[in-house]
């Protein structure tokens, strides 16, 4: 699991993608959007914070 790293549309906490194929182009999944996502779709957040 990614850090602190959140989808930007939704602002759930995103997983790393594990299909092998994917994984070079979208490194990021988000499962609540259920889409692959780039690094620029995803922002980082600091500890604690609830809110994009």
């Amino acid at each position: 699991m990614i850090e602190n790293r959140y989808c930007k549309r939704c602002g759930h906490k995103v997983k790393r993608e594990t299909t092998k194929g994917l994984r070079k182009e979208y490194p990021y999944y988000c499962p609540f959007c259920d889409e692959n996502m780039y690094k620029i779709e995803t922002v980082k957040r600091k500890k604690g914070r609830n809110t994009i």
